[in-house]
């Protein structure tokens, strides 16, 4: 019997399997990809860096995962709208056009409030 390293911790195991990893790192992937699917089951439209932020799942390992076959990617159904103004979406809730409103909303409103002297603290 043959002894190898854990292609992701670098462990030394013994392979019982055609896997690279050892129990405990497989263990965790099918725990991950669990946590993954259950995530997408709520949100089907999510992106790979969300599904990443949310999970606490590695972007990287995410990638892994479709590129092994594990995890599919999908097209957004047609047509998804516009939260704001219903123009056609393949991802995200609100269209570029939108999101550089609503950042220049928040920039007008940030400047509205340093210039208001009210809003200032004061140190006495």
């Amino acid at each position: 019997m043959a002894i190898s390293n854990c292609a992701k911790c670098g462990k030394v195991f013994l392979p019982d399997t055609y896997t690279p990893v050892c129990a405990e790192c497989l263990a965790k992937d099918h725990n991950d990809l669990k946590i993954i699917n259950e995530y997408l089951h709520d949100y089907p439209l999510a992106g790979i860096l969300e599904v990443a932020t949310r999970t606490g799942v590695d972007a990287m390992q995410i990638l892994r995962f479709v590129k092994s076959g594990s995890l599919r990617i999908t097209d957004a159904p047609d047509p998804y709208k516009c939260r704001m103004c219903g123009k056609d979406l393949k991802k995200g809730t609100l269209c570029q056009d939108c999101m550089d409103k609503v950042a220049d909303l928040k920039e007008a409103l940030k400047k509205k409030k340093d210039k208001n002297p009210s809003n200032r603290r004061h140190r006495r």
